[in-house]
């Protein structure tokens, strides 16, 4: 099951415009019922056919497999020599820095699945980094009121894409040449973005292998979006009620940009997916009643 978070207090939005006093609002709304509808129902996974210069050669999802998610095969103009993959699954509503520990350790498990099960003969880990993608934000006048300059930066904060590198070596057989690897795990939209670049290490050097990963990265994940259908599209929000106004607005802006991360609509309609496909893949996930649940 995909977990979403509970113990909220104040429905709310849209949040700026709902909660002129939200203190006050949240001191006199009583507890949130737990939604009619499912929190997600229904995700649609939009992947570009063209980002810059990479393009899009093949998509797979299989319905039966739900929580393994859709997989995408880019290409690179001029650079054949790499395979690039990006894999999006669901992962459910968590903090961030759990959600990549949980991504990471998941991640980990399957590559020494791959490596038990035979997939491959050898992988050595290089190391790990942090390695997030963040989101330009308007910095504040200077001006600005020091809530102001808070406000600025909680919404820089809630708006950050956390994720995390890991370098590789492998080999698929024990006579093989070393092949070159770069995993990278990413929380976005309430699913897991995780993209694997790969290369002979015979057909390109560590330094421009590195920077092309990078590079794919940087491109694709921020490209890729999943736009989710059900309860979500109507969230709460936690306002301590015994709190000074300025907390109130700062939890406010944070928990709502935080929702709005999570791209929620009410139906597909409302999220103008038939508009938005264009050339790109658009993979459809439904999910069943229970598999999304509060903790």
């Amino acid at each position: 099951m995909f977990q979403r978070s509970s113990s909220f207090a104040c429905l709310l939005w849209p949040i700026l415009a709902t909660c002129a006093a939200p203190a006050a609002a949240a001191t006199a709304a009583p507890p949130a019922a737990t939604p009619a509808r499912p929190f997600v129902e229904t995700s649609y996974v939009v992947a570009p056919g063209t980002v810059g210069d990479f393009s899009l050669r093949s998509s797979k999802y299989d319905p039966a497999a739900k929580a393994a998610g859709a997989g995408f095969l880019y290409v690179l103009k001029d650079h054949p020599e790499l395979t690039i993959n990006v894999f999006v699954y669901p992962a459910g509503q968590k903090e961030s820095a759990r959600a990549i520990a949980d991504g990471m350790a998941g991640f980990r498990a399957d590559l020494a699945a791959a490596v038990s099960g035979g997939t491959y003969a050898e992988l050595h880990e290089l190391g790990a980094q942090r390695f997030e993608l963040g989101i330009v934000v308007e910095p504040a006048p200077k001006a600005a009121s020091a809530l102001d300059k808070a406000l600025v930066a909680a919404i820089a904060e809630a708006q950050r894409v956390p994720g995390e590198k890991l370098r590789m070596e492998l080999r698929l057989d024990p006579e093989d040449a070393p092949a070159r690897s770069n995993g990278y795990l990413f929380y976005k939209q309430l699913y897991y973005f995780k993209v694997r670049v790969s290369a002979a290490a015979q057909d390109i050097g560590p330094d421009a292998f590195d920077t092309l990963a990078d590079q794919a990265a940087r491109a694709l994940v921020p490209a890729i979006q999943v736009t989710n259908v059900g309860g979500c599209a109507t969230p709460t929000i936690q306002i301590d009620p015994n709190g000074k106004p300025e907390q109130a607005a700062l939890q406010l802006v944070r928990q709502s940009t935080l929702y709005q991360g999570f791209n929620c609509s009410k139906s597909a309609a409302d999220a103008g997916i038939d508009r938005a496909a264009g050339n790109a893949a658009v993979i459809e996930i439904a999910y069943d009643a229970g598999d999304w649940a509060s903790p």
